[in-house]
Order: structure tokens, then C-alpha cells, then sequence
């Protein structure tokens, strides 16, 4: 694992997030939040059970929640010159799932999440995932 920040974006598997989001919108402007759920379990990123404990799975959730949560924040993607990804759209269903997925992260809910242990000691990742959580609350 390479990371050079408290964000799920800023590790190497972020990147290889966000190279997958950059590719599978080709040619749309808008993506909806489910499809991206699909598209991520389909390729390993996401497991099928919202319980099921991984690195990976965790990362993904993080990093998937940071790319709608700045959406939210700024109403547009930061991905448009890239891929022509202007709007990500979803229900509230799909967003409760995602915002379910961080919490579990953040409450360490297993009590075993390898990405929890490497970082609980860090007050600005705690507080990150604070915010995550909190901006995502606010459009349900």
C-alpha cells in the first residue's frame, strides 16, 4: 500500500479507483451511483456483502464516497476533462448503502478492518471519515 495522504483518493489503490471511474463513463456525462456498485463488484473492487471485510473493499467505499461527496460539495464532478463525467446521480437507497460502508470503516464494525488499524491513530483520518459521513448524511 502506497499513500501519501489521509484520503482514500490519495493511495495507489485510489488511483486505480479513480482510473476505473475515469474509464467506465465513456462518452457519458452522467453516471449513476447503483451502476457504480455494480461496475466495482464486478471487477473485485466491491464485495457482493456490505459486511464482508477487505482492504480493498474499504478503500473502494472510502474512495467512492469522496468522488460523490465532492460532487455534492461542488455540484459538478472533477472529472470532466478526463472523461466527460459531469453529474453522478443516484437514490437514496444507493446512498444510504454507501454512507452504511464508510460507517463500518469508521466504527471499526468487525472490530478487525485492516484499513481502520493502520489508521485509527490518526485524528485527521478519524475527522475525514467524520466529514465523509456527515456530507453524505445530508443529502438523504
Amino acid at each position: 500500500m502506497g499513500s501519501w495522504g489521509k484520503t482514500a483518493l490519495e493511495s495507489d489503490e485510489g488511483l486505480d479507483i479513480l482510473d476505473v471511474l475515469i474509464e467506465y463513463p465513456a462518452d457519458r456525462q452522467t453516471v449513476h451511483l447503483k451502476d457504480l456498485f455494480y461496475h466495482y463488484r464486478g471487477l473485485g473492487f466491491l464485495s457482493e456483502d456490505p459486511e464482508e471485510e477487505d482492504f480493498l473493499y474499504d478503500q473502494t467505499a472510502i474512495a467512492l464516497a469522496e468522488i460523490v461527496c465532492a460532487y455534492i460539495e461542488n455540484g459538478k464532478t472533477k472529472y470532466e476533462k478526463l472523461s466527460g463525467l459531469k453529474e453522478i446521480v443516484w437514490d437514496t437507497e444507493n446512498l444510504l448503502e454507501l454512507r452504511q460502508l464508510v460507517q463500518q470503516v469508521r466504527d471499526n464494525k468487525g472490530g478487525d478492518r485492516e484499513l481502520y488499524e493502520l489508521w485509527d491513530e490518526d485524528p485527521e483520518w478519524l475527522a475525514h471519515l467524520d466529514h465523509v459521513i456527515r456530507t453524505l448524511s445530508q443529502r438523504l
